[in-house]
């Protein structure tokens, strides 16, 4: 593939940048979730903040609290900011063992992977099931969103306690399980949000990727719990 014809990338789960207000909405979420949840969200500045004159307002690497977040906004009208957390990034659990199962999985990591042109292979995980799962999240960084795709059936009495043990250790997880009528025609996790999707459907794909933008991008909501 030349140049050319690559698609164009495009930040539209808005990974690694924060808008000023987006930014205070964070901030003020993470305080209330850092009290009850297991895993700890936090957001650093990835570069240099200045103001006209020169003045550091923010060093490259400081952690963002809300002083400096109602500073931001004293001096700047708008600003983005190039920001880390760690919750961030997409998972895919989808299990690979049978025929069908591949061919849901790599389904959808297709059409994620193409989410933005591209932009997010290194924030896209696929994995097995919830146990794989649960060994990520003891690491310091985290998925903000997990996509349900094929578990099987002699698995999904461990997977739906597995699940149900994530949720108290950290209620604020995101998850969306696909229903497919070759392969998953019925849902797992009954309380847990579906979208539908059809092989045969173009529009039932462009559904299901605008719903993954606006779970992704909604502000996280401390009531939701």
């Amino acid at each position: 593939m030349s140049d050319n014809d690559k698609k164009p990338t495009s930040n539209v789960l808005k990974i690694g940048i924060s808008e000023l207000d987006s930014l205070e909405e964070k901030v003020r979420a993470f305080i209330n979730i850092n009290l009850s949840a297991k895993n700890k969200r936090f957001i650093i500045s990835r570069e240099e903040v200045m103001d006209k004159d020169g003045k550091i307002l923010l060093n490259k690497g400081e952690d963002i609290d809300f002083p400096k977040v109602k500073l931001l906004k004293r001096i700047f009208k708008e600003k983005t900011i190039k920001t880390f957390q760690p919750d961030e990034g997409v998972v895919i659990i989808s299990d690979m063992s049978s025929p069908g199962g591949i061919q849901l999985s790599m389904d959808l990591v297709t059409q994620i992977m193409n989410i933005g042109g591209g932009a997010y292979e290194a924030f896209i995980d696929r994995v097995d099931s919830f146990k794989e799962m649960s060994g990520f999240l003891k690491k310091s960084l985290f998925p903000k969103l997990a996509i349900i795709g094929y578990i099987p059936e002699a698995k999904q009495r461990e997977e739906m306690l597995i699940y149900s043990a994530i949720r108290r250790a950290d209620p604020y997880l995101r998850f969306l399980e696909v229903i497919q009528p070759d392969v998953k025609p019925n849902q797992v996790f009954p309380a847990m949000k579906q979208i539908y999707i059809s092989p045969s459907d173009k529009e039932s794909w462009k559904r299901f990727i605008l719903e993954i933008v606006t779970e992704y991008t909604k502000p996280y909501n401390i009531e939701e719990r």
